[in-house]
């Protein structure tokens, strides 16, 4: 027998509805069930509190504009976005640390090094063969520091290089032209139209002869001390020849074919 609502009082239910007993109450989203006010009926049965990133959220969708922080890879992130432009592509890579800037590296001068160095050592072995290496060695530094993207020290290398490889070509071309001074000197042929050289050539062919015991005029232990010739004419020379023994003798040079030869007498 049911007495109704008493105040304060337990209530009754119809059989297999109290509390605990048979079906629970509809969720909301079922056909019949009474949702809060604003809830949806396509929201998930069970959630108490609204779908997150859903409109009407009581906290803004992770991931959607207006949340707490920014999103990963949107503008507006304190770093560029992961994916976005901008990351990983040319540009971000700065000179020194692996970026090979576009464009061919500096001269190196390496042909010009070779060809200094060989005449180096023909012609300024002292000076202008250690000039060559100086500037071989900074050409070969070019490449190696283009390649890590110091540009201007490859410059820089290059710079130098070309100033010793400059400073080794002067050198070797003095050395050269200091060469072919000594080679055509002693190549040409003694002039006899100066007493001094008809001296000269006087005194060594007649030390020969004194010193060959085959020849007749041998005489050992006897050497020319001197011998002075002076002009006495056109084309002629006279002659006084010392020698250790304190003997002396005179003969008369005539010079011929325009200081190329003499005969004495």
């Amino acid at each position: 027998m049911s007495y109704g609502q008493t105040p304060g009082g337990d209530q009754e239910y119809p059989a297999g509805q109290g509390p605990g007993y048979g079906a629970p109450p509809p969720y909301p989203g079922q056909p019949g069930a009474a949702g809060p006010p604003g809830w949806d009926q396509g929201q998930q049965p069970g959630s108490g509190q609204p779908g997150y990133g859903q409109p009407g959220s009581g906290q803004p969708g992770y991931g959607q504009p207006g949340y707490g922080q920014p999103n990963y890879g949107q503008p507006g992130y304190g770093q560029p976005g992961y994916g976005q432009p901008g990351y990983g592509q040319p540009g971000y890579a700065q000179p020194g640390y692996g970026y090979v800037p576009p464009g061919p590296p500096p001269p190196n001068y390496k042909a010009w090094g070779i060809i200094a160095a060989v005449c180096g050592v023909l012609f300024n072995l002292i000076l202008g063969f250690p000039a060559a290496l100086i500037g071989g060695r900074h050409g070969r530094k070019v490449a190696q520091q283009w390649a890590t993207g110091d540009v201007q020290a490859a410059a820089s290398s290059s710079r130098k290089a070309r100033n010793w490889l400059i400073a080794s070509t002067v050198l070797d071309v003095l050395g050269l032209v200091l060469f072919i001074a000594i080679i055509s000197q002693s190549g040409s042929p003694t002039s006899f139209n100066n007493p001094s050289a008809v001296a000269a050539s006087i005194k060594t062919q007649i030390q020969q002869r004194l010193s060959d015991p085959s020849s007749q005029y041998y005489e050992k232990g006897v050497t020319v001390t001197s011998v002075v010739c002076t002009p006495s004419g056109t084309n002629t020379d006279s002659c006084v020849d010392k020698f250790s023994n304190g003997q002396t003798s005179s003969e008369t040079a005539v010079i011929s074919g325009d200081g190329a030869s003499y005969t004495t007498h």
